[in-house]
């Protein structure tokens, strides 16, 4: 239509930015109906599959125990080689925060609290004269520039430090 033109009148130019707004919005209307549909085929299947799963007999779900004793023979820093199954290795973390760290998590999973299984839990990693914020961004960076997963390091403090 406007391909033998050099230039385009202003109307012939409205024309255009208004087809091609159109064509990107009637692109993501596309998109989302197959979002929602692929997510909606997903959902259904993953309820097949976990219905068939609540089937099993309890004796197969395993409970959370905590086999950590009133006063710890070695210090709570020390690093410990076995951990026994059915037990949570506590780190600078006493029993009642942990039972409450449970308990949460299992309340905001909805997940039961015996349908889950704890390996071990850390203590808060000591923030000084750092926000939050600042200290996750740290922890990604060293994340990022070591190659070493999030999930796989331990940081025991964040401090600032004045030049």
């Amino acid at each position: 239509m406007f391909a033998d033109k050099i230039t385009l009148t202003l109307p012939e130019t409205l024309l255009v930015a208004v087809a091609g707004i159109l064509v990107v919005m009637l692109e993501l209307a596309l998109i989302t109906v197959l979002i929602l549909g692929i997510s909606r085929i997903m959902r259904s299947i993953e309820s097949k599959l976990t219905s068939g799963n609540d089937e099993t007999p309890e004796a197969e779900s395993k409970p959370v125990v905590i086999n950590a004793p009133a006063t710890p023979a070695v210090p709570a820093a020390a690093p410990v080689a076995y951990v026994p199954a059915n037990s949570i290795q506590l780190v600078d973390v006493d029993e009642p925060t942990a039972a409450v760290v449970m308990a949460l998590v299992s309340n905001q999973s909805g997940i039961p609290l015996e349908r889950l299984m704890f390996k071990s839990i850390k203590g808060k990693t000591e923030l000084v004269d750092v926000d939050e914020r600042t200290a996750a961004t740290i922890m990604a960076i060293v994340s990022k520039e070591s190659g070493i997963p999030l999930d796989r390091l331990n940081f025991k403090s964040i401090k600032k430090v004045e030049e």
